[in-house]
């Protein structure tokens, strides 16, 4: 049985493919269209290359799985409009009304397969959104139980759902409906703190790091997300985002303004204050609550394992918090957990939905292309660059990093989800204190408060986190040991925690070999591990991306494949 998932417009679009329950590929479209997150595009091109790494055509696809009740949630907006006619225009922009009709969705899709579709297009299969998200990170957890939290900006009507997970099913306990919304509640504050809502939320939670506590922005705080003290069940002020005007941005009326001040202008720095406070603020509100929605949860049933999905669940920073608590013994949070893994969840739930078996438990996220030595090479030589195959390339690599230089990793196939997990990475050493401020602003091109994040060998993981939950793909911030800052300070966040990647031989073992190779020269068997792009860029895709990527920035060497590449 294969069963294509399918999510867009929106953000974070994304295709993957499940042949008799198991995953075969997962890809998100700006990867290959090459837009930062794809707003508002469906995932036509990522779709077919998942059927081309399978080595099937839309013929043999015997449904497509939709991550969107399209025809509910058009029904859902008229009724919003009859009901509320006055207010009605600025809810239909942040809904995208016409985006999600489900005539449009099958004509792009019939459109976009036009090329190679000789018989009747598979049927789609429209799915709630946010149990799409539950699928996508119980049955990839590993978990014969959990509970489930999805937390996100809104799918369909819905805006974050509470449920049981056991087996092969999902019980629904519990949900919060539209305008109150968590994400929209944390998207607000990142326009106003001057970046980009629902693209940029990372930033926010990474300058909220340099701020602190105060009572009084709490009381303004009260003023626009208010929660219940038990259960965080929480209620956001419409005249604050949806009701009234918005002279000064789109997430925020200007009644907002005259409670919280004037938004941060661009050419201002985010460090000014109060603007790392504010972001402290409502980073501390946003983990207030949902530490209250998970205990909650815990309370129904005394379930240990959790499993967290929705772009909200991205925010490793609140992660690591729900982790300390008592009534959690085992944490998994969906690698893309935003939109980008809603595709899968859809194509996990139809699978079922047909009397098939899953076999989905994630171990890693290498699901995207991969490219040969043959193919690398023709692309090497037609950009007219210096390479060389060295007779150990881990070693060679391994002594480049010790030496201070930056190097780009391209190896294998592509990961899918916000994080490289080492097979489209840019590599540095964590030992000198100067490599953050490097990497910052000579090759990310980004904020130079901005932090970094380290992988680690498996077996030297102990020797740096002070945690017993075992981080393998940079979704929860977790405390380091104590002395241990000073010893890696490029890669651990001011507040003493890191994003932490844990490597091991059997799902990636090229990666664990470079690492173990630093770890022979440094004593230390952990690197600096960023996304290969810059700030505005998706990951790198193919051997051309990394190419003119490499080109473009401070990077001191490209390994690419069997294949050096040196700057003159």
């Amino acid at each position: 049985m294969n069963i294509l998932g399918m999510f867009g417009p929106g953000e974070n679009p994304s295709a993957s493919l499940l042949i008799n329950g198991k995953l075969v590929a997962l890809i998100e479209e700006e990867r290959i269209n090459r837009i930062k997150t794809s707003p508002n595009n469906l995932p036509i091109l990522s779709a077919k290359k998942c059927l081309e790494i399978a080595g099937i055509s839309i013929n043999e696809v015997d449904a497509i799985a939709w991550g969107w009740d399209c025809p509910k949630y058009f029904f859902y907006l008229n009724k919003i409009k009859n009901k509320n006619k006055k207010n009605f225009n600025n809810l239909q922009n942040e809904l995208n009304k016409n985006l999600y009709h489900p005539q449009r969705i099958k004509r792009a899709i019939e459109l976009g397969f036009s090329d190679q579709c000789k018989k009747k297009m598979p049927k789609i299969h429209f799915l709630v959104h946010h149990l799409c998200h539950a699928a996508s990170t119980f049955f990839c957890s590993g978990f014969k139980e959990a509970n489930i939290l999805t937390v996100d900006g809104s799918g369909e009507d819905l805006t974050t759902l509470m449920c049981e997970g056991k087996n092969n099913k999902i019980k629904i306990l519990d949900k919060i409906k539209i305008p109150d919304s968590l994400g929209g509640f944390y998207a607000t504050f990142t326009e106003f703190l001057g970046f980009k809502p629902y693209m940029d939320e990372g930033k926010m939670m990474g300058l909220a790091a340099y701020g602190k506590f105060s009572d009084k922005i709490q009381s303004k705080l009260d003023l626009f997300i208010t929660y219940d003290k038990k259960n965080g069940n929480f209620k956001i002020n419409n005249k604050l985002r949806y009701d009234g005007k918005h002279t000064f941005g789109e997430k925020f009326t200007d009644e907002f303004i005259k409670i919280f001040g004037v938004k941060r202008p661009s050419q201002l720095s985010a460090l000014t204050k109060p603007y790392p406070d504010i972001a402290f603020n409502v980073q501390y509100r946003l983990e207030k609550i949902v530490k209250l929605l998970v205990k909650n949860l815990h309370k129904k049933n005394k379930i240990k394992n959790l499993c967290l999905a929705g772009g909200v669940a991205m925010n490793c920073k609140m992660n690591g918090e729900i982790s300390k608590g008592s009534h959690i013994k085992d944490i998994f949070i969906q690698p893309a957990a935003s939109d980008n893994g809603v595709s899968l969840g859809a194509a996990q739930l139809l699978t079922l939905k047909k009397g098939g078996v899953l076999k989905t438990k994630l171990e890693n996220v290498y699901y995207g292309p991969e490219y040969s030595d043959y193919e690398i090479l023709k692309f090497l030589k037609e950009s007219k660059l210096q390479f060389y195959k060295p007779k150990n390339i881990f070693k060679y690599a391994a002594k480049l990093i010790y030496n201070k230089k930056i190097i780009c990793w391209f190896q294998g196939k592509m990961e899918f989800g916000a994080r490289a997990l080492g097979n489209r990475s840019i590599i540095a050493s964590p030992l000198y204190r100067d490599m953050k401020n490097k990497l910052n602003l000579e090759v990310k091109h980004r904020e130079n408060w901005r932090p970094f994040c380290p992988s680690i060998l498996e077996e030297d993981y102990k020797k740096y986190i002070d945690s017993t939950i075992k981080s393998r793909f940079m979704t929860i911030a977790l405390p380091v040991k104590k002395n241990i800052a000073k010893i890696i300070p490029s890669c651990v966040h001011v507040d003493g925690t890191v994003r932490a990647q844990m490597v091991d031989k059997k799902n990636n073992y090229k990666y664990w070999k470079l690492i173990n190779e630093f770890k022979k020269i440094s004593g230390h068997g952990i690197v600096i591990n960023t996304s290969f792009n810059i700030q505005g860029e998706p990951i790198v895709c193919t051997p051309r991306d990394a190419i003119r990527t490499f080109g473009g920035t401070g990077l001191d060497v490209l390994v690419i494949g069997n294949y050096i590449v040196r700057k003159k």
